[in-house]
């Protein structure tokens, strides 16, 4: 009797380890994103993810979690992210294929957002559409690229969870994961396209930032050293005109000096 009770006790712990395995363990573990870039899992295109961000994880000491996703030239990504209790969401760095854990930092290339807003725990970011085929790097991160202050994301906690949903339509098919975000992410690149065109001035739009109008001026894939440049550029020349004696504090319908 006592043989067989150790049998039963012992299949009963084995049972539950299997089924923890294959359930709570493989959903936690890539919950959490990577620590780093080569553990990064691959999204589920159109499925909430959860994450918390790993504290002192990224560059300069920033909090990060990693995942990759495969695009294809064309493609538009839009991420929608929710922080739980009240927190600040991460902010959102889509880094170009070649990206790893040797090679990620301040001047790796990345792709643009094509705009980009905040409402409380709630985020949306649009990026222009993938200018080449390849596994591209999400960095969900409190390191702060966008400097104006309703997108700031500096506040956003390591270790607390937020949940995230991707979605990717291919320009010009309006279809895709997103339904919806064919046509917005349409008009989306369209305002960046006309942007950055060869206008001398820029009239601010609600939710935009230094930081964003100065990626908008690039075109394609920029770093963010070169960017930080064309930041200081537009201060330079915007500086009275802005009248806040703070770049990050720029406000709608302001026209902006672009040359």
């Amino acid at each position: 009797m006592g043989r067989l009770m150790v049998r039963l006790v012992a299949g009963a712990l084995v049972a539950l380890c299997f089924a923890a395995c294959l359930t709570g363990g493989a959903s936690a573990a890539y919950a959490e994103g990577g620590k780093t870039i080569a553990k990064a899992p691959i999204i589920d295109l159109g499925t909430s993810v959860k994450g918390e961000l790993y504290d002192g994880a990224f560059y300069s000491g920033y909090s990060v979690a990693f995942w990759t996703a495969p695009l294809v030239k064309g493609d538009r990504m839009t991420i929608r992210t929710k922080s739980s209790g009240g927190d600040t969401p991460p902010c959102q760095i889509l880094y170009m294929p070649g990206a790893d854990d040797l090679n990620v930092g301040a001047t790796t290339p990345l792709l643009n957002p094509a705009s980009s807003s905040r409402n409380g725990s709630r985020d949306v970011q649009r990026f222009v559409a993938a200018t080449e085929t390849g596994t591209y790097v999400l960095a969900m991160t409190n390191a702060d690229i966008f400097l104006s202050a309703p997108l700031q994301c500096l506040d956003a906690p390591s270790g607390r969870p937020f949940t995230f949903k991707v979605t990717v339509a291919h320009r010009g098919s309006g279809n895709g994961s997103d339904k919806k975000g064919g046509k917005e992410d349409q008009d989306a690149d369209q305002r960046t396209s006309s942007s950055s065109g060869g206008g001398s001035t820029r009239v601010v739009q609600p939710g935009q930032s230094l930081w964003a109008i100065a990626q908008g001026l690039f075109g394609g894939p920029a770093s963010i050293a070169q960017v930080a440049l064309q930041v200081d550029r537009l201060w330079q020349l915007n500086a009275d005109r802005i009248g806040s004696g703070n770049p990050d504090l720029i406000f709608p319908g302001l026209r902006l000096r672009l040359k």
